[in-house]
Order: structure tokens, then sequence, then C-alpha cells
């Protein structure tokens, strides 16, 4: 059985004072009984619904109102009524009129339409009123004062339908909008409340809160306070969450800082000399042009010292040299762009680290970054022109392909990925380099995993490094978080083709790979 004593002492004052007017059903009656505004009542009616004593009913109705012109001609004659009285004057050609020009033309449709007027040409039009045109002026009423306070399109009856047929015909004149609102009434639930409520609780006055002049009082014991429900579950309808994106990143940090890596940060608009040729890639390569990199204005600040050891090895190099003596530009290492790639931070790192081994400290460690870059590529399902890449090195002496290696399956073995196989391949900056790939059992093909190599010493020189060892890699984050979500491309998990049903109903990510099936799951 219902307690209504117990319901009738939890409603919030605004929902006790709106609860006996439900019934009257119209929002600004109540507010005017019970002196309150709109948006009150309002919020009296909604909260009331929320707990089931009101049951409201959402309606959408188009309605008729005066467009810009409508509004205009209102309060003034419509064209083809000034037309007409200028013409009771006596014939005029068109250059006489003084009717504006524009609005001739649908004035003068109208007229001959109702045989009002009569046109014989000279040099010019010249226009005379018919014997009709007077009679029709004298009883012409304005069809748009029927529309001044709007009318909705349920409401026209048949001579204000043909009154609207045709000044829709006129640019601005009319418009429709789209009303929305809503009806209420009782549910059976609120109908016993209010029953209650006008019996027993008509005077009923609670309390809110214990203010400091109540515990001064004798009568802190009679005074009744509102009751609340502290077991109502509150909702989670509409409850934030992490994009798959960044929930898969945490997931490739975690990993890196469970194998003892350090994070390192940087900044997303970079200079060439950081981006590109502290790293040894020569001024020339397709890499730097323009359909592959956003360049942006302007010239950045780079460390001249530095600078200039780059310089001499990108013209003499340690064995051979890929650029002529005087022809590397300082122009084109101090260009701004956004770095194409996290490596960019990693040599901002080894710089750093030259430094401390100059003065004598340990440098070995092993570092990592999750990171947004940006490329012009053409998108499809693994290249947006903006992604996450996850970029790591690992710093010491007598450091091998078979650490990397080591390295590289055991980082995946945690991911779920146990079936890897390298092969070979060419970057500017490390030597030897390799690819890694992995197999997926469901699309029984190999992809790409992982770029990697030993950094060439031509890079390390420069930092103050010669002699260390340094393995790197740079993955594809953005096509792991496409892997871990289940998803066959990039695009299903970001940008404007995503589904934002699956992005909020999604279940939560596990470190294992989801295998790819071939088609959006």
């Amino acid at each position: 059985m219902t307690d209504l004593k117990k319901i009738i002492y939890s409603l919030h004052p605004l929902e006790r004072k709106v609860l006996p007017l439900i019934s009257i059903g119209d929002i600004s009656q109540i507010c005017e009984k019970i002196g309150l505004n709109i948006a009150e009542v309002t919020t009296g009616v909604q909260l009331l619904e929320q707990k089931g004593y009101v049951s409201i009913s959402k309606f959408e109705e188009k309605k008729i109102v005066l467009d810009k012109f409508g509004e205009e001609f209102l309060k003034s004659e419509l064209p083809e009524i000034t037309f007409l009285n200028e013409l009771l004057d006596g014939e005029k050609k068109m250059s006489e009129l003084k009717l504006d020009k524009s609005l001739v033309g649908s004035a003068l449709g109208i007229l001959k339409k109702n045989n009002l007027i009569s046109i014989r040409k000279e040099d010019e039009q010249i226009f005379t009123a018919n014997e009709n045109a007077k009679q029709f002026v004298d009883d012409f009423v304005n069809p748009l004062s029927a529309f001044k306070d709007g009318i909705l399109v349920k409401d026209l009856s048949e001579d204000l339908q043909v009154s609207f047929n045709e000044l829709k015909r006129r640019p601005k004149f009319l418009k429709e909008i789209s009303i929305k609102g809503f009806t209420f009434s009782l549910t059976d639930l609120g109908q016993s409340v209010c029953s209650e409520i006008d019996g027993k609780y008509s005077d009923l006055e609670l309390a809110e809160a214990l203010e400091p002049e109540m515990l001064k009082s004798d009568n802190l014991k009679n005074i009744e306070f509102r009751h609340y429900d502290v077991d109502v579950s509150a909702g989670y309808d509409n409850i934030g969450r992490f994009h798959p994106m960044l929930e898969a990143n945490s997931i490739l940090k975690n990993v890196f800082v469970e194998m003892g890596f350090s994070e390192m940060e940087g900044p997303m608009v970079e200079s060439a000399f950081w981006n590109m040729d502290s790293m040894w890639i020569p001024q020339d390569h397709p890499a730097r042009d323009e359909q592959d990199t956003f360049y942006l204005d302007g010239s950045a600040k780079v460390p001249a010292q530095l600078v200039e050891k780059v310089k001499i090895m990108h013209e003499s190099g340690l064995k051979k040299a890929h650029t002529p003596k005087g022809e590397w530009s300082k122009d084109i290492t101090s260009k701004r762009l956004l770095r194409t790639h996290s490596t960019a931070t990693t040599f901002r790192t080894l710089a750093e680290l030259g430094e401390k081994l100059k003065g004598g400290q340990n440098v070995d460690g092993k570092y990592f970054y999750v990171a947004h870059n940006f490329r012009n590529e053409a998108i499809d399902a693994t290249h947006l022109a903006e992604f996450f890449q996850a970029e790591g090195f690992i710093i010491g002496d007598n450091l091998s392909l078979a650490h990397l290696m080591g390295f590289v399956r055991d980082y995946y073995n945690k991911l779920g990925i146990d079936k890897i196989r390298f092969k070979p391949t060419f970057n500017p900056y490390t030597e030897p380099s390799m690819e890694a790939h992995y197999y997926d059992e469901k699309m029984d093909k190999w992809y790409a995993l992982i770029n990697s190599g030993i950094f060439r010493q031509e890079t390390l020189e420069p930092l103050g490094l010669g002699g260390k060892t340094v393995i790197a890699w740079g993955m594809g984050a953005s096509r792991v978080a496409t892997l871990l979500a289940g998803k066959a491309s990039m695009r299903d998990i970001t940008g404007t083709t995503c589904d934002f049903d699956w992005l909020k109903n999604r279940p939560m990510m596990t470190r294992k790979i989801v295998k790819r099936t071939g088609g959006n799951e």
C-alpha cells in the first residue's frame, strides 16, 4: 500500500504548490493562481512527472506567422492597392508610377488576373484602371491581418487556406514555424496524493533545512522537516566516458610504464630541425613535401650550436654525406610545421641526455611517448590526417636487433599478439631498420605493426651521444586502438563517420587485441 503521507512529506515546496493545480491543465493559469513564473511552474510539473505523479505529453505543431515583408505590408497597403490608387487618378505610364519598380511585377500579375487594369503599348506601357477597380479598392481587406497573431496550420479555414496559398507565393510574406509544447495531467497516483493534500495536508508547512535560529528556539522539537528519500536512484542515462582512442592510449601507456619506461613530452608545433634535420633526413627528402606535411607561417627558434653540428653532419657525414657542401639551408631547418611524427620529441629528449652525458651522468634508460601527430595524407581505413603514434627508445651500450626484437615481442604479447615476424626496411635515421608484422588468425593475413631500428651514429654524434646505442620504434597507436576496439577502420572510432551510439554503449576495452572479422562489428 502506498504511504501517501511519506510522499507528501518528501515533496519539494514547489511540487506541493503545483500538484493541486495540475488539473487546470494550463501553465499560465497555474502561474496566476500561485504567483509563480512560467519557468518555476514548468520545473514543478517536470519534477512531478519524474516521480510519476504527473503524465506529460509533448506535441509539435506548425504555425503560420508574418515574415519580413508581411510585417511591413501589414502596416501599409499591399503593392496592388497602391498601384490601383495611382491609376484611379488617371492613366499612368510605367515611368510615372510612384510604386517601387521592384514591386510592380507582382502587383501587375494580381491586377491582370482579377481584370482590374488595362494595358496598352506606345513608346512605353500605359496602365488604366478598369471600371470595377474602385469598388475593389473600397472593399479590400488586407489578408495579412488574418495572420497578424499567427495561426495554426490545423486551424486554417477554407477561406484562409486560399489567402495563405496566394500570399505564400510572395517571398518573405509568410512563413511556417514549429511550435513545441506539452500537455499534462495527473496520474492515478498523483490524483491520490492530490486528494490527500487537499484533505489532511492543505496547510502543511515543512522546514527545508536546519537554521541557526531554530537551534536557539525552544520550539525546535515541534518543527516539521521535509523528508528525503536517501535510497532513490539518481540514474546515469547520459554519463560521459573516455573516447576509444584515449582509452586505447591509456592501455598502451600502462604497458610501457609496467615495463619500466619513463614518459616524454613535446610540442605539437615543431621546427623542421627537430622533426627532420636532427634525424639526418635530407632536406630534399619527399617526406618534407607540402603534400605530406602541414607547414605554418613564420620561423621557429632553433638551437644555434646544435644546428651547426647537424649541418656539418648533413654535408660531411661519418662515412658518407647526402648534401653537397654549402647547400644545407638554415631557412629550411627553421620552418614551422605540425609534427609529422613523435620522433621529433625523441630527439629533443636525446639532446637533453647528451647534455647530461657531458656532465658525467648515466643516461641509460627507457623512454616512451604516445603523441598526437599530423600528416597531409589521403584518408582511408588505416590513415587519417591526424593520428596518435606510440614512440619509444632504449639507450645503452652494445644494444642490438636481438634486444629490439625481444622488446617488440614482449610488448605485443601483453596485448595478446604472439605471432610476429620481422622484415628489413629502410629509414633515413636508423641502420639497420626493420618492420614487425603480426598475423591475424581470422583474416588469415599479416598486418604491419611497428617500424623500428637502431639510430645511426650520424644522428647521435651531434647530440653528444656518439658511441651509445639507441634502439627505437614507432607504431600507429590509432591503428592499435582500432584493433582493440574490434573495428576494421580508424574511421569507425573517430571522425564524422563514427557511430555515436556505439561510442556510448560499446564495451570497455581490454588489453587483448580483438581479432577483426572483415567488417564493422
